[in-house]
């Protein structure tokens, strides 16, 4: 059965001015159930059963669209670049990454207050994430924003593994602090219930923390990162590594381009098609390797305890 290629329910004039207001907006009604039904129980099987489908032993809770079927469809076949688009007011969507993050039923863990802005080897703004519950969610463990924390201009110092290597520029600030303007007067702390077909668009200059998980089910999200218009690649050592491309590939003011950052969608009907975009990775690692050098562990941790 053919899913849908366009959002189910068209994204309306209040939809961009929430997403302009709040930094955040959640969209109901944009993917066909289907997707959601083709993809969880494939993620139970990698995280719950912890099988191998070939995905990189330092990040296993990325880059599904490399080696998933139907991960690597909902990047070429979805409504996902042209909800993107029209929320933000892109005429492009190019594809960046996909990420995947779980908690188990009655988790406590919670992952504290960042933005995602310095992760990134870009300038501009529109590097939105896109997060997809796969499970049905409710104000207990969804994420939790605050609105119009986009508009501080604030390069934040954030933990990703390369910035764990070295030591903080005195120019950039910690993480920031949410949970000290709890109760303080016009600040709104935003948290959604969503059903499956929901997503939500999140600015990445925009604060967000993610709850522990008190049902008795996983919680299971899929982000998947965008690029829009106004983005140039401007690298520093402390942004994310990206499978498949090396810093030197990323010349600064340049627009991201090429087979690994495929077009999802654009205005004028032009998507790109799956057939340059890779399936697998550049190296090989010996399967004694899996299991203990798994980057996001480690920066998860950090995340949580706040370093």
């Amino acid at each position: 059965m053919a899913l849908n290629a366009s959002p189910i329910r068209a994204i309306s004039d209040e939809d961009r001015e929430t997403y302009q207001r709040d930094g955040v907006v959640c969209l109901r009604q944009v993917l066909d159930p289907g997707w959601i039904d083709a993809m969880l129980p494939v993620a139970r099987r990698l995280l719950i059963d912890q099988e191998d489908f070939g995905l990189l032993p330092t990040y296993p809770g990325r880059y599904m669209a490399r080696t998933i079927p139907a991960f690597r469809q909902l990047i070429f076949d979805s409504a996902l670049g042209e909800a993107a688009g029209r929320a933000m007011g892109s005429k492009e969507i190019r594809f960046f990454f996909d990420e995947i993050f779980a908690k188990g039923p009655q988790s406590e863990e919670a992952t504290i207050w960042h933005c995602d802005r310095m992760g990134w080897p870009v300038t501009g703004t529109m590097v939105p994430s896109i997060w997809i519950p796969l499970t049905p969610i409710t104000k207990a463990n969804s994420l939790e924003c605050i609105a119009g924390t986009q508009n501080e201009d604030v390069p934040y110092w954030l933990f990703s593994p390369n910035a764990r290597k070295m030591i903080k520029p005195p120019d950039r600030m910690p993480h920031p602090d949410g949970e000290s303007l709890r109760g303080k007067p016009g600040v709104r702390f935003l948290t959604w219930d969503m059903e499956p077909g929901d997503l939500l668009i999140v600015h990445p200059w925009t604060w967000h923390y993610s709850h522990g998980n008190p049902t008795d089910d996983w919680r299971i999200a899929l982000s998947v990162r965008v690029f829009g218009d106004d983005i140039r690649w401007a690298p520093r050592p402390d942004c994310v590594n990206l499978a498949g491309v090396s810093f030197d590939e990323m010349l600064d003011g340049e627009r991201p381009e090429g087979p690994l950052f495929p077009l999802m969608w654009s205005e004028d009907g032009r998507r790109d098609d799956d057939s340059e975009y890779p399936r697998g990775f550049a190296t090989r690692w010996s399967r004694a390797r899996r299991g203990d050098v798994n980057e996001y562990e480690t920066f998860k941790k950090s995340l949580q305890a706040g370093r």
